[in-house]
């Protein structure tokens, strides 16, 4: 508007402006109308925000988990009392007391003894980790002590580096069928049978599914760290496994006995 004015203000109305120059502003005019139009159209078709897939941190943080040489971190990969660098079989571990405590700012809303359930009732471990907790009344990421509690930790394992690995983790809980079922409602669950019409290709960062009583439904989960498409085998860490600690499991195939399929993680 202030141009607009000013030109009229120098510009004598007895003194018109030129042809030639009429016409060099209309192609300025037309040029620049199109450029803005085709920017805007550009605009109007990118996401305001593209969300960053979130696989490669989650391999990441379960190889971290598996691989640390923090003498905290070492501590969570047996069950137990968090000593010795031993397991003593009764459920007692971390990723569950991170996830049951009320301290946590994501605490899941459920308890579990801190006393072992199976094997033996030895009391529970306490052992450091980083929770959001309230420090002078704001949440802060925080390296605290963590009071293991006890029950099957394989879903909670997997859950642990899905939300430090930054995906939505909405809808998943202590089950390991609950990553099946957040795979149905995200539209990422992907059956074996996909794997083997090569349809789909395991990543980093999924969570492989187990189904040990042929009911359809997962009875263990574990996080993908690497998949080889020619041979068709992951490679995975798992927690709460047979061994009764965390585990690396090589070479496994993805198309063949208890595995029922694989759940892509959305991003945050």
């Amino acid at each position: 508007m202030t141009t607009d004015t000013r030109r009229r203000h120098m510009t004598s109305p007895s003194a018109p402006v030129a042809p030639a120059r009429v016409k060099a502003v209309g192609r300025f005019t037309v040029l620049l109308t199109a450029l803005t139009t085709l920017l805007g159209g550009l605009a109007a078709a990118a996401p305001a925000h593209a969300a960053t897939a979130p696989g490669p941190q989650i391999a990441q943080q379960a190889l971290g988990q598996y691989t640390s040489t923090n003498a905290e971190v070492r501590k969570r990969t047996y069950e137990g009392d968090a000593k010795d660098d031993d397991t003593e079989r009764n459920n007692c571990n971390f990723y569950t007391g991170f996830w049951t405590s009320r301290a946590n700012l994501r605490w899941d809303g459920t308890t579990a003894p801190r006393s072992g359930t199976i094997v033996n009732n030895q009391a529970c471990g306490t052992s450091k980790g980083y929770m959001y907790i309230k420090v002078g009344g704001k949440w802060t990421k925080t390296w605290t002590s963590v009071k293991w509690t006890s029950r099957a930790w394989c879903a909670d394992f997997a859950k642990y580096t899905w939300y430090w690995g930054q995906a939505k983790i909405t809808g998943l809980n202590a089950a390991a069928d609950s990553f099946r079922t957040y795979g149905l409602t995200n539209r990422t669950w992907h059956p074996k049978a996909q794997v083997a019409a090569g349809t789909y290709r395991p990543k980093p960062g999924d969570t492989v599914l187990y189904d040990d009583t042929a009911d359809g439904k997962a009875d263990h989960v574990g996080v993908v760290t690497s998949y080889n498409s020619a041979t068709k085998k992951y490679h995975s860490v798992e927690g709460n496994t047979s061994y009764d600690r965390l585990t690396y499991k090589k070479s496994q195939s993805a198309t063949t006995g208890r595995v029922l399929g694989f759940t892509s993680p959305k991003a945050k």
